[in-house]
This record gives C-alpha cells, structure tokens and sequence, in this order.
C-alpha cells in the first residue's frame, strides 16, 4: 500500500522503535520509586524533558507529559481556564478546531463557561474583525490551532498572539500537525499541545507546553505525576523515542519541506481540472498536507476506490471518521453540506517517495476518467 495519512499517525521509525526498545530494557523502573533504579528512571526523565525543551526553545519545567494529543488538549485548555474564573468566564475558539478542542468547549460549556466561536475566512485564516468584536471584558482564554488537520491552512500567530495579549486573554494553540514541519514561536502562546505519533514516535503520547509564568488548576485533585497536571505513570519509553524523532525532525524540516511543497504544487498543476484545494496554497500552507475537493466523487467512495487500487488516503479528521454529519470545520469555510461530501485529504511523509506520488497521480487520474 502506498501510504498517504501521515496527518491521521506516522509509522514509528527505526530511531524510534531502537530508543523505545533500548529504554524499556534498561529504565524500566517507575520514575516516582525512591529505589536505585526509580531515581535512574527519574534522572533519565528529565533528561528527555530537557532535551524536548531544547528544541523547543522552552524552559524544561514548562513540558508535561500525557497520555495523547487530544488529552494534552483537553488538560491544557480546562486546567488553565479554570485557574481564571475570578477574572472572567467567557472564551473563544474556532469551528475548525480538532474534535478534541470542540468536546473540550462543549464541556466547559456545561460547567457554566460562556462560548464564542470566532469566524474564519474561506482560506481557513482567522477572520481578525471577527476576532476582535468577539472579545469582551471578560474574555480569558482562546485557543486556536497552528494549522487545522482538515485544512492545512497556517494561521497568522504573530497577529492572534498580538491582539489577544493586549486583551490580556490565554492563547493556548493546538500544534499537532505542524510540530517538526513548520516552524513554531511557542514565545507568541502561553500553551501548546503536541502529539508523539504524527511524528514517528508512539501513540499513547500527548505532550504540553504551558508557560512557567501561567498558574494551573488542575483537572483532577491530589495528583502527584507530571508537577499535579495529570494523574498515571509516565510512558518512559515513549517519552526516549520521541525525544530523539523530534530531534531529526528538527534537523531535516526545511530539506523535507522544500520536497513536500514541490510535490503539492506538481499534485495540483497534474490534477488541477479535477480537483480543487481547501483552504489556501504555499506558504501559507502545511507542506505535507493537500485538502481537496474531488469534483463529481463522494470523498468517502473515492477513497474506498483509492484503497481498492493501493492507495490509502484520508477523508478528514481519524477522530471523526465514521460521523453521519458534515464536517464543522469545512462547513465553517462556506461550503454547502453536499458539497463537503467530496473531501480528501492527502499528506506526506517523510518515508514518502518520488514513486509514490507518480503512483497517486497515476491512481487519481485513472479512477476520475470512469
């Protein structure tokens, strides 16, 4: 099969599979044990979380581990939000966010928090005078991701991060898609969440970055793991075989993202009569990530026709799949329901090849001409 999700999770690497195999035999203990072997565990656990900062250009005590992306979403968001009730109750998001953030709003909803979904342009950026006649005087939080996973489009962080900091108002952002292939300023937020396995490392690992500087109040009480962030022992190994995948990522992003945009711009000029893209083109665009229309297809029929022919693709968020109803984010770009129906999402990789790409092209063209 000629893989082509990378967005929905990545294969773990053989730096990573090595790291993990090699941390599992050796610091196998629990980090929280006082014994000889815990506090080498411990020892080991920090040394990964300072390594992880490095790259992030963060401090260490700034990193904590959870148990997925959309857990570090929802820790991140709740634990912060609820640490700013006695300034205000009001927050903002967009309906392009991953189902994860969506949920998380839905449920702050419930426990009395006041929700406003900012408008987006039909390029998929924030729309700024939407923004702005949004907040209020109680507004106290906001997150919006770096890049959505359906859309791909890159969000102006600089201008978010500007605006929202002279309201005095939490920017928390969602990264995991552009973690290691775009470059992120984690100065311009206070909170981040990532996520291991679109990055060749395990799944079961969510990673946030919160600002020293920014008082928590924890989700659950009395946990002791991860500075009181969430409760269950940390994935240790996890943790080692991440660490060195987002250090190569780092170290061969603008090489793999200068192939990556090359392939999206030969992708479209061969298939432009057939397909149109979501969102907008590069720059302002991931590198590894075409949304796009497929006109005259059910996006879900044309990928079970994909896969037919040995080629996997996705057709929105992995979290989402299998939902009767049209997607939030896309309907928040204009589209109608019907036509939302004709959406794809292809990604690369960093295992991608120059053959593989022919063989997509090849497959699309000869599955459009029926």
């Amino acid at each position: 099969m000629h893989y082509f999700d990378y967005s929905s999770t990545t294969p773990m690497s053989e730096r990573a599979l090595k790291a993990y195999q090699e941390c599992a035999i050796k610091q196998f203990a629990n980090p929280m044990s006082p014994h000889t072997l815990g506090v080498h565990a411990e020892w080991h656990l920090l040394h990964y979380r300072e390594r992880i900062a490095k790259q992030l250009n963060v401090e260490h005590n700034a990193i904590y581990f959870t148990g997925s992306g959309s857990e570090a979403n929802f820790l991140a968001i709740v634990s912060l939000v609820r640490s700013l009730d006695h300034k205000g109750k009001h927050i903002l998001t967009t309906k392009t966010e991953h189902p994860s953030i969506l949920s998380t709003f839905l449920y702050l909803q419930t426990q009395g928090y006041d929700v406003d979904y900012v408008d987006v342009l039909p390029t998929g950026e924030v729309s700024i005078p939407s923004l702005l006649a949004t907040i209020r005087e109680d507004t106290v939080f906001c997150s919006v991701a770096i890049a959505a996973s359906e859309i791909g489009t890159i969000q102006n962080v600089h201008i978010l991060s500007e605006i929202l900091r002279s309201h005095d108002i939490l920017f928390h952002s969602d990264c995991v898609q552009g973690l290691g292939k775009i470059n992120i300023d984690l100065s311009l937020v206070d909170a981040a969440s990532f996520s291991a396995h679109k990055l060749y490392a395990p799944k079961g690992l969510g990673i946030i970055y919160l600002a020293p500087e920014h008082y928590f109040k924890p989700f659950l009480h009395a946990v002791t793991h991860e500075y009181g962030m969430r409760p269950g022992t940390v994935d240790l190994p996890a943790i080692a075989a991440f660490t060195v995948e987002l250090e190569h990522a780092f170290s061969i992003r603008k090489t793999l993202s200068d192939r990556h945009i090359r392939w999206q711009r030969f992708i479209l000029s061969q298939l432009a009569q057939d397909v149109s893209i979501v969102g907008t083109t590069v720059p302002k665009r991931l590198p590894f990530h075409l949304g796009l229309m497929v006109h005259g297809w059910s996006g879900q029929q044309f990928m079970l026709e994909c896969s037919r022919a040995g080629l996997c693709i996705g057709i929105g968020s992995a979290c989402q799949v299998g939902q009767t109803k049209p997607s939030k984010a896309l309907l928040a770009l204009g589209y109608t329901a019907e036509y939302v129906q004709q959406y794809i999402r292809v990604t690369f990789g960093e295992p991608t090849t120059s053959e593989d790409i022919s063989f997509l092209i090849q497959t699309f063209k000869t599955i459009l001409t029926r």
